[in-house]
């Protein structure tokens, strides 16, 4: 599937068939969310997987009683380590922790809809019962929780706001009044540009060559 295709059909699912995620696909969203960008490389991010039923159930009645939840035959809780960010960027570190676990939740959803799986992203959630349930200690983020498997139901393309409601040129609030226009513009430029990067290659070639 392509990547931008992947993105825009993504949806979110909370019915799902009981069929477990094979090991290769259940591989594959972990690798991709190990891939995520993260500030400095540190890779703070910690998967917990939970696959038995009874534990699921927990998962579900911590996520304030969403008991769909439950129904995936998977389900990750996301979490992250502030430490190592914190030590390197100080009171940045925590927000970069949020920024690079939420990079990884992302990965995920996107791997699982690549491999024909559903998911979704989980935030209402009571930590304290989360963190007892499943021994997180109280200085690890808990970032999401998100239930993996097949879909059992087809969600409808949800309505978006236009690209001149959501983008500004320059600065915040200078908004864009015909995007069509602009991007149009956008691209001339950046012929433009790429032409006048060509002829400076070609000059840099010629001279090494002489």
């Amino acid at each position: 599937m392509d990547a931008l295709e992947c993105l825009k059909t993504r949806r979110s699912i909370r019915k799902f068939l009981d069929i477990l995620v094979e090991q290769e696909k259940l591989s594959n969203i972990l690798e991709a969310a190990q891939n995520a960008p993260c500030a400095g490389n540190l890779q703070e991010w910690k998967f917990i997987l939970i696959t038995d039923e009874s534990a699921r159930q927990k998962v579900a009645e911590a996520c304030l009683g969403q008991y769909w939840i439950a129904t995936a035959p998977l389900v990750i809780i996301v979490c992250a380590d502030p430490s190592k960010p914190k030590k390197f960027y100080d009171e940045a570190g925590e927000r970069f922790t949020i920024m690079d676990g939420s990079a990884a939740v992302e990965n995920i959803l996107i791997a699982a809809h690549a491999q024909e799986l559903a998911s979704c992203w989980v935030g209402a959630f009571e930590e304290e019962m989360l963190r007892r349930e499943f021994n997180i200690p109280d200085d690890i983020f808990i970032i999401a929780v998100i239930p993996v498997g097949y879909p059992d139901e087809k969600v409808p393309v949800p309505p978006k706001l236009t690209l001149e409601n959501i983008t500004f040129i320059g600065v915040f609030g200078n908004r864009v009044k015909d995007i069509a226009a602009y991007m149009s513009w956008y691209g001339e430029h950046v012929q433009k540009a790429i032409k006048k990067g060509k002829k400076l290659v070609k000059k840099f070639v010629k001279k090494l060559s002489e």
